[in-house]
C-alpha cells in the first residue's frame, strides 16, 4: 500500500488548535482583572467579563480538541496513523490518502483501491456511541459528558461523509475522471462501543476496516492509468509526503455512488 500525508495541512492545523487553545486561556484569565478592577466602577463590565468567558471557555476548550487530535505518542494514536497500522498488508494497488486538496478542498482520508475511491470517515471517540437513522448521541451520564467536553467530540460524521462524497466528486469531475465512490466511518479507539440502528453509511471498528476494504467490490476494476491519475488529484497538498510504500497480496468485493 502506498501512504500520501500532507504534513503541511497537520502542521498548521497543530499551530492553529495551540494558539485557539492560549487565546482561550487568555480570554478566561482576562476576566478576572476586568471583573475585580472595572466591574465594582461600571456594572457595564460585568457583561464584558461575560463575553470574555464565555468565548474564551468556547476557544479553549476547541484548541484543547484540536491538540488532542493532532497528538501523537504511547498514550494517543493520531487517527491517520491507526488507519496506517490496520491497513499496511495491502498491496500497492491501494493508496491511502490523508488531507489531500484536490481543487482548494481538503478531504480528510481517502483510499484509492482498484474499484474506485473509498472515503473514510474516522471519529476516535471512547465510550458509548450510538446513531439511530442518522441522529448520532454519545451516551453515558450528564456528568461524563462534561468532564470530556474538551476530548474528542462525536460530532455528525453523517454529514461529514456527505460532504467529504461530495468534494471528491468534484474533484473528479473536474479532472473528468469517473470511478465508484463508496464511503465508510470507523471508529479508532479501542474502547469505543458503537451501537447502530440505521446508518446511510456502514458504520465499523477499525479492527473490521482491512476486513471491509478487502471485501469491496472490484468487478470493474481501474486501469493503473486512472488509477494514478486519480491518486494524482486526490494526493495535492501544499506539503506531502513522498509515499511511503508496504506490499503484501490481496483479495476481493459493496457499491455506492459513482461519480458522474
Amino acid at each position: 500500500m502506498r501512504i500520501y500525508r500532507n504534513t503541511g495541512y497537520i502542521d498548521s492545523s497543530r499551530r492553529r488548535a495551540k494558539l485557539m487553545a492560549v487565546g482561550g486561556f487568555a480570554l478566561l484569565v482576562a476576566t478576572f482583572p476586568v471583573a475585580f478592577f472595572m466591574g465594582s466602577r461600571n456594572n457595564n463590565f460585568i457583561f464584558l467579563t461575560y463575553i470574555f468567558l464565555v468565548i474564551g471557555f468556547i476557544l479553549f476548550n476547541r484548541g484543547m480538541q484540536q491538540i488532542g487530535r493532532w497528538g501523537h505518542n504511547a498514550r494517543h494514536v493520531r487517527e491517520d496513523f491507526s488507519l496506517d497500522s490496520h491497513l499496511k498488508s495491502l498491496s500497492d494497488k491501494y493508496s491511502l490518502i490523508y488531507f489531500g486538496e484536490p481543487v482548494d478542498k481538503v478531504i480528510e482520508h481517502t483510499l484509492v483501491q482498484p474499484g474506485g475511491v473509498l472515503v473514510i470517515t474516522t471519529k476516535d471517540v471512547p465510550g458509548q456511541v450510538k446513531v439511530d437513522n442518522d441522529v448520532w448521541r454519545k451516551n453515558g451520564s450528564i456528568f461524563g459528558r462534561m468532564f470530556a467536553f474538551s476530548g474528542p467530540q462525536v460530532g455528525n460524521p453523517t454529514k461529514e461523509t456527505g460532504q467529504s462524497l461530495d468534494k471528491v466528486e468534484d474533484a473528479l469531475r473536474s479532472a473528468d475522471l469517473e470511478a465508484d465512490i463508496e464511503a465508510v466511518i470507523v471508529f479508532t479507539a479501542n474502547t469505543a462501543e458503537i451501537e447502530v440502528d440505521g446508518s446511510s453509511d456502514p458504520v465499523i471498528p477499525i479492527e473490521e476496516l482491512e476486513a471491509y476494504v478487502r471485501d469491496l467490490d472490484t468487478d470493474s476494476e481501474l486501469s493503473t492509468e486512472d488509477r494514478n491519475a486519480i491518486v494524482a488529484l486526490l494526493s495535492k497538498g501544499e506539503q506531502v509526503e513522498e509515499p511511503i510504500k508496504a506490499t503484501t497480496r490481496r483479495r476481493g468485493k459493496v457499491k455506492k455512488r459513482a461519480a458522474s
